[in-house]
């Protein structure tokens, strides 16, 4: 029997066939987190021993020299079909839909050089490589008129302030010292003593209380590194987070964007 973390919400015990339906019918994502009892800690599921295998079945293996894609024929997936996954680093990430990962493009979670693979590809490919993700077919996608697209063009999904607290981060083998630069219901932009985290990795973070805030802890992703004169500086993703924090911290940034 296992716990899992779907958006920020434990759910189960559940047994394994119980976690499997939920992967296939898409309710539970392989990114989303499982509470390994061995490890006493929370990881993927596609990196937990009794689902791996699973997943490895599901989503090809990545080639040495990812060659461009022959585009998949028209028609063969729809904008909302959860079928395409994301290869950052080593780390693979979906299932996604097309609207999906355009937002993520959007928002800079996703970039030319990540690999996205859906199953009609022979072989993961650079975003950049792939035929719906020319300039041509995004700007189609914009012109096209349908509500939920248009979200992605003109609203960012969670609104950003400017906000100051100390954090302490993890990554299950060192822990660094840190501090916000910004932050959002979905993310934060952080200052963190590594130069050399890199997109794609997972990092546990505890937030001390600030600016209204309560201090809390969270499970995310590096989703963009800039570096400057004063060091460098990472963008993260919340994939595990408590709600009511969350709500806390949409308040806040509502209120200071008043």
């Amino acid at each position: 029997m296992y716990y899992v973390s779907h958006e920020g919400q434990q759910m189960g015990p559940w047994p394994t066939d119980e976690i499997m339906k939920q992967l296939k019918t898409h309710a539970l994502g392989w990114s989303d987190y499982i509470y390994d009892e061995a490890k006493e800690d929370w990881i993927f599921i596609m990196d937990h021993a009794e689902f791996k295998a699973h997943y490895q079945t599901e989503v090809p293996p990545v080639k040495e020299t990812a060659s461009p894609s022959t585009p998949p024929p028209q028609g063969s997936t729809q904008p909302g079909d959860k079928e395409w996954f994301v290869l950052k680093a080593e780390n693979r990430y979906g299932p996604f839909s097309y609207v999906e990962l355009v937002r993520m493009l959007q928002e800079k979670n996703l970039y030319e050089f990540d690999y996205v693979w859906n199953p009609s590809m022979t072989a993961w490919a650079r975003v950049a490589e792939v035929e719906e993700f020319k300039p041509e077919k995004i700007r189609g996608l914009k012109e096209s008129g349908q509500a939920d697209v248009q979200e992605v063009f003109f609203r960012r999904r969670h609104a950003r302030a400017n906000y100051g607290a100390s954090i302490i981060v993890h990554n299950n083998k060192k822990v660094w010292k840190g501090e916000t630069i910004e932050i959002s219901a979905g993310g934060a932009g952080l200052k963190i003593d590594n130069p050399d985290l890199q997109p794609g990795q997972t990092l546990f973070l505890h937030f001390k209380p600030g600016d209204g805030v309560p201090p809390f802890n969270a499970i995310c992703t590096v989703v963009s590194k800039t570096t400057k004169s004063g060091g460098p500086s990472y963008g993260v993703k919340f994939t595990s987070i408590n709600r009511t924090v969350q709500a806390a911290i949409k308040d806040y940034t509502e209120k200071v964007a008043a």
